[in-house]
């Protein structure tokens, strides 16, 4: 077959997944609607896109959230990602769409190039481009860009590593710290930090391999199998489990009960003794590479030097985003002392393994609730899906199955193919690989090691028992790898499972185009064993069609999507199984006769994996029509309609509850449930739909927020007095949700947009805070009078559940205080030390929160300051009487997002609050002189200001952002350098044994 034309077929199965999955946003003009893709990342990154237009370069600042929160620090938000220059040549609504698709092609691409660069065929190569761009886990990330971005350079990331560690390409290190800077700055550095581990693990396997010359290799490759392998393995393992079971027995004892909590005693010295560690392995490995013999070539020294060098290169090209981010997440919860983030939701279930194999074989919630996955074991564990379906191929699973090799082939990247699949897998299982988890099944052994986890439980259980993936293969990355414990999720693993699948799948293609026995062997065999145990499925479930419809309707399975289509979900079962039979049933034939007539082969694999995936994974693109994301949202006008009858003095924030859906949800059947997600939602402004139409949130739920902010608004649980039972009509001494009402009131908070119907004990319909001191503005007090009006108001309960309310006991955006305490020296990120004060602060004695002989102090009337301060502020905080307080005005006039002023008048020398975040690189003028900005109630802004009339203008200009383009620039130039003398002198010889040379082209 020529090139040309197997080319044109390889762009045509290219195109055509592209319109299978992306017609509707393509050729429709419907935007990705689904998760974070519509509620998330299409206001962020059009709040970037604005501030652009506005000639704001770089976007720094972003006030809509949070108090205000920085733009350029968010890593999600990619300011400086250069791919989001798409945005500039089109308008945002078709930069959303092609900034997608862009990057699934780029995924595409990658791939190919990897496995060209490793001389697999074209065929081969384009199989495998498929199968990891429009495969599930990858497909799927356009729910959630940041990692479709990662996924989209992980590939040439591979490329660079191995060019430089195998082939001893120098420009390959340019190019490795440019993948890790696109990484990073795209939003998804865990990608960036797994690519540099598996570049690192890659290296030391080949200088184990090499030995040093060809001899050592090869000898090393004939090497027969240890008969003490196995025993040791069941050694191991007995070993882990056993020593599991006993620390978690230890822990019921040896706890210590402080704040932030911790699991053992001595878990406090594993990171410190961590990070001990690999400084003494980097130094034994400095210390043998000295003491070399003459002549010999040890090469991991040089190898895990040039990784070095990029990566050091890689955060200096970053740095202008870099220095910000990093300066951002060190004041967020994720850096707190408060103990660690939980590292375990969103863990693979081990049962969903088999949908590497059957397509939607659990069913999908898209189009009804034909999802029977709950119903699956492991009972009692509310698993979180990542992505709907693992599905990359049949065809896929099979070449790969049949291409996996640990050693013996000397074909580049196999050996470290099959090791990505199998540690990537294993991580992605999360909690499920922990002794725990599967013993807490045994009623013998539950009795001894505590029970699984509750939903919901904290990171570290306050029941005195370890997390059920505490010992984890997961838990032992997290533990020992140092700085891994920071990510979440361990289903963005997969990522990394399905690139090697996909590669392993294009070497298994070139196998068999060759004729190659043990790949053809085992080829056939999986096929057949795979085609086999499809029919003898389909069989079973079609023979037993009434008792599984039954089995699934008594699973009582639920969720927002509606009841349960029980007879959909029959169907998706079915279909699953009958397109793997057809898939297997093409691979086998593949398998026997490819070999035969390579050509037409070729085609067929191409044309089979295009329909396979196409059909198998289309359906999970889920889009509405744009016209949704372009309308003003319902919320938004009837606060405007608000205010346009009774104006506040100044500017406000809305707090609208994170997370609730309408009850109906759960009881009625949709078409088109995510249709309606974005409708319902956006017209209710859930965070962050409002931020491009003038909202300024109070709190909103992102990947991190400012450790002190969040604790102004933390809910906790009340037991009911007689008062507040009898308020409530609740029992005394339930236990009812409570979020400070006073930090909303400080933080300017005019409106709330809540649920309808209150549960006062469940953490978002907790409600019980916001109602005193509230008038309703919607829906009116006298919508649901007369005739029928309890049943339409059940049925705006059940259908709309939300109303607005306006807070009149709100603080001003601006005021000015006369007196100060001065609270303890807080250093750190612990907790402990913020828990007296905050509370001291939040205090109002209502009628949910009352201490009895706990003072109540006035924030319109006093601050909360620094010690450092008592010096600087005590000429101003004199105290001043109620008269000269009532002429007293602050008030902020010009507002936007890198830039406040306010004018005040002061009858004496006071301090002007501004309820906007404290944070590094706000700079005061007051009248045009520089004047110092205060920390003031821990997280807002304070200015001392003297008597008189003054105009104050804060505006940010943050230092890490100036440090940060000078080392960006300095780097740039240091790069072209670079490039320069690599071109010169492009080989390190050191690194390139004659054993392990490139090889040539593949086959078709």
């Amino acid at each position: 077959m020529r090139r040309p034309f197997l080319l044109l077929i390889i762009v045509g199965c290219l195109g055509t997944l592209t319109v299978a999955c992306f017609g509707r946003a393509l050729f429709r003009g419907e935007q990705f609607a689904y998760r974070d893709a519509a509620h998330f990342y299409y206001p962020l990154y059009q709040r970037v896109q604005t501030e652009w237009q506005a000639g704001r370069w770089p976007p720094l600042w972003e006030p809509e959230e949070n108090g205000g929160m920085p733009l350029l620090g968010n890593p999600t938000a990619a300011v400086l990602y250069p791919g989001k220059i798409v945005y500039a040549f089109f308008p945002y609504a078709w930069g959303a769409r092609l900034y997608v698709v862009a990057h699934t092609l780029l995924a595409a691409a990658a791939m190919l190039a990897l496995l060209r660069h490793w001389g697999v065929s074209w065929t081969g190569s384009a199989l495998a481009a498929l199968a990891y761009a429009f495969g599930g886990p990858i497909l799927f990330q356009y729910c959630n860009i940041i990692y479709l971005v990662g996924a989209a350079w992980v590939p040439l990331g591979f490329r660079a590593a191995d060019r430089w560690l195998r082939l001893g390409r120098r420009i390959a290190l340019l190019e490795l710290a440019l993948v890790l800077a696109m990484e990073t700055l795209g939003g998804d550095p865990e990608a960036a930090y797994l690519t540099g581990l598996a570049a690192g693990a890659y290296a030391m396997a080949l200088a184990w391999v090499r030995r040093g010359d060809r001899q050592a290799g090869e000898a090393l490759e004939r090497r027969p199998r240890v008969w003490w392998v196995i025993p040791a393995l069941i050694v191991a393992l007995a070993a882990w489990v056993g020593g599991t079971l006993a620390i978690e027995r230890l822990a019921t004892t040896a706890r210590e009960h402080k704040v932030p909590p911790l699991a053992l005693p001595w878990m406090g010295w594993v990171g410190p003794a961590v990070l001990v560690a690999w400084a003494l392995v980097g130094l034994a490995i400095l210390a043998r590479w000295r003491k070399r013999e003459p002549g010999s070539r040890p090469v991991l020294v040089p190898m895990l030097g040039g990784l070095a060098l990029a990566g050091v290169l890689g955060g200096a090209i970053m740095a202008a985003q870099l220095f910000p981010v990093l300066e951002f997440t060190g004041q967020t919860a994720r850096a707190a002392g408060e103990g660690p983030h939980d590292v375990y939701p969103f863990s693979l279930s081990p049962t969903r393994v088999v949908e590497f194999v059957w397509p939607n074989l659990f069913g999908t919630s898209f189009q009804g609730n034909r999802s029977w996955l709950s119903a699956l074991p492991p009972a009692g564990k509310a698993v979180k899906v990542w992505v709907p379906t693992l599905y990359a191929g049949g065809l896929t699973i099979v070449l790969a199955l049949a291409a996996a090799r640990w050693r013996g082939s000397r074909v580049p990247g196999r050996g470290w193919m099959t090791a990505v699949v199998v540690v990537s897998l294993l991580a992605a299982l999360g909690e499920f690989t922990g002794p725990l988890l599967w013993a807490r099944y045994v009623p013998e052994l539950r009795a001894h090691i505590g029970p699984h986890d509750p939903f919901d439980t904290l990171p570290i259980r306050l029941d005195d028992h370890l997390r059920d993936g505490d010992g984890s293969f997961y838990w032992f990355l997290c533990t020992f790898l140092p700085g891994f414990r920071q990510f979440r999720f361990p289903c963005k693993l997969l990522t990394f499972t399905v690139m090697g699948l996909a590669a392993l799948a294009g070497f298994g293609w070139d196998d068999l185009a060759k004729g190659e026995p043990e790949s053809r062997r085992r080829a056939v065999a999986w096929s057949s064993f795979l085609g086999l145990l499809t029919l003898v499925s389909l069989g079973l479930v079609v023979a037993y069609r009434p008792a599984l419809i039954r089995w699934l309707g008594s699973r009582g399975i639920t969720s927002g999507f509606g009841p349960p289509d029980v007879a959909g979900a029959y169907r998706e079962m079915r279909g699953g199984l009958i397109q793997g039979a057809v898939v297997m049933a093409c691979a086998l034939a593949l398998a026997l006769r490819g070999h035969r007539r390579p050509q037409l082969a070729a085609v067929a694999a191409l044309v089979v994996m295009t329909a396979d995936l196409s059909f198998a994974n289309a359906r999970c693109v889920l889009t509405v029509p744009q016209r949704l994301m372009d309308e003003t949202p319902e919320v938004v006008r009837l606060i405007r309609a608000a205010e346009a009858k009774q104006p506040s003095p100044g500017p406000y924030r809305v707090h609208r509850t994170p997370l609730w859906d309408p009850i109906s949800w759960t009881e009625t059947a949709s078409d088109d449930r995510v249709r309606d997600f974005v409708v319902w939602e956006r017209e209710t402004i859930q965070p962050k739909y409002g931020i491009n139409e003038g909202v300024n949130y109070t709190l909103t739920m992102g990947v991190a927020e400012l450790f002190d902010y969040e604790f102004y608004f933390g809910g906790f649980p009340r037991a009911a007095d007689a008062a507040m039972a009898q308020a409530l009509h609740v029992d005394p001494g339930t236990k009812v949700i409570y979020y400070p009402r006073r930090s909303f009131d400080m933080w300017t908070t005019r409106y709330f947009v809540l649920p309808y119907v209150h549960r006062w004990t469940e953490e978002y319909r907790g409600i019980a805070a916001f109602l005193d001191q509230t008038e309703r503005i919607y829906p009116p007090f006298d919508a649901f009078r007369g005739p029928g009006g309890p049943e339409r108001e059940m049925a705006w309960a059940r259908e709309h559940d939300f109303q607005i309310l306006r807070n009149t006991s709100v603080y001003p955006r601006a005021w000015v205080v006369h007196e100060g305490r001065f609270l303890p020296s807080i250093t750190g990120m612990d907790r402990a030390d913020r828990q007296k004060p905050m509370e001291e602060l939040l205090y109002a004695n209502d009628l949910l929160w009352h201490v009895p002989n706990q003072t109540v102090y006035d924030p319109k009337t006093l601050a909360w300051l620094g010690p450092e301060d008592r010096l600087a502020l005590g000429p101003f905080l004199r105290g001043a009487s109620q008269a000269q307080a009532q002429r007293e005005v602050a008030n902020v006039v010009s507002l936007r997002s890198d830039r406040v002023e306010i004018e005040a008048e002061l009858a004496s020398p006071g301090l002007v609050v501004l309820a906007d975040v404290y944070y590094p690189g706000w700079t005061l003028t007051i009248d045009g002189r520089p004047a110092p900005v205060y920390r003031a109630n821990r997280m807002m802004r304070g200015a001392a200001v003297e008597a008189g009339r003054h105009r104050l203008v804060y505006s940010f200009h943050p230092l890490s952002f100036r440090l940060g383009q000078i080392v960006s620039g300095i780097s740039l130039a240091l790069l072209a350098m670079l490039a320069v003398w690599f071109t010169v002198r492009p080989v390190a010889p050191s690194l390139v044994p004659d054993s392990l040379e490139p090889l040539p082209g593949g086959t078709p």
